[in-house]
């Protein structure tokens, strides 16, 4: 049994970018693929776990976490992101990295500024290591443990998702201001245009409207909300040193080193029996 204690749970159609996710065999996170694309089976080498089963993607993933409870319970952060996505190992590593050294509950990655997309918010900001803030897309969303357990029945509300990423930071209030964060250090590029997925060939728009407006009458929200999907309430600047700093670090650097070793050496020889 793995002992990763990170899982990535995607969605692979015929057209999924998910094998460059695996360009490095030495990573932190177990890989299920959840495949609904037409020739079964095509990704179940890679994939630590794997399934074959048609449907929309939340439903899906609501289903599947329900009836295997034992992988939210073993893992401590499940990543839950769109197969249009491109990244690497070390990107995912270093999302998981974020998300447990600030102990957020629900987070996602920055988009890069290239991306396709729906909310400038969600673009990375060069600012920033990461931001908090009360809104996190549908499109990669990556929850803690306890977040999952207390979203996870909300995933099989309607077909497209639309209208969860304004529900679960209700849901998760509790957990504090610095709870939900963009996570600006870690930015994945979004391939393919908005509205162009298996989604909204099948349905269109205007059933994921549809879905939306159910969602929020249902839980005594309305399009109000949606201006939490435009702005931050904080974050953890990235900080650079000044020129003047960094050469002095680069000209110091091999002096530190040097000296590290002659220290080193001194103390080996302080323990080296007497003869």
């Amino acid at each position: 049994m793995s002992h990763r204690r990170n899982l990535v749970i995607v969605r692979a159609g015929d057209n999924s970018v998910h094998p460059g996710w695996l360009n490095d065999p030495h990573r932190s996170f177990d890989l299920f693929v959840s495949d609904f694309g037409s020739q079964p089976g095509r990704y179940a080498d890679a994939a630590d776990y794997y399934e074959h089963r048609k449907g929309m993607k939340w439903p899906v993933l609501g289903e599947l976490l329900q009836t295997r409870p034992e992988l939210v319970e073993r893992y401590d952060y499940v990543w839950l992101p769109d197969d249009d996505l491109i990244t690497d190992t070390a990107t995912i590593d270093r999302l998981f990295a974020f998300a447990r050294a600030y102990r957020l509950a629900l987070a996602q990655p920055a988009l890069t500024r290239n991306s396709y997309h729906t909310w400038p918010l969600l673009l990375e900001d060069a600012r920033y290591q990461l931001r908090f803030t009360r809104f996190i897309e549908v499109m990669a969303p990556v929850f803690d443990r306890a977040a999952l357990r207390t979203c996870l029945p909300t995933f099989t509300e309607n077909a497209s998702g639309w209208g969860l990423d304004s529900l679960w930071p209700r849901l998760l209030a509790d957990r504090g201001e610095q709870a939900l964060a963009i996570i600006d250090a870690t930015p994945v590029y979004h391939s393919r245009p908005v509205g162009g997925g298996e989604l909204y060939k099948s349905s269109g728009m205007s059933a994921a409207l549809r879905d939306k407006h159910a969602l929020f009458a249902k839980y005594g929200l309305d399009n109000r909300v949606l201006v939490e999907a435009r702005y931050f309430s904080g974050g953890v600047r990235s900080t650079r040193l000044p020129p003047w700093r960094r050469a002095l670090d680069g000209i110091t650097r091999p002096l530190r080193a040097a000296n590290y070793l002659r220290l080193e050496r001194r103390e080996r020889r302080r323990h080296q029996p007497a003869t």
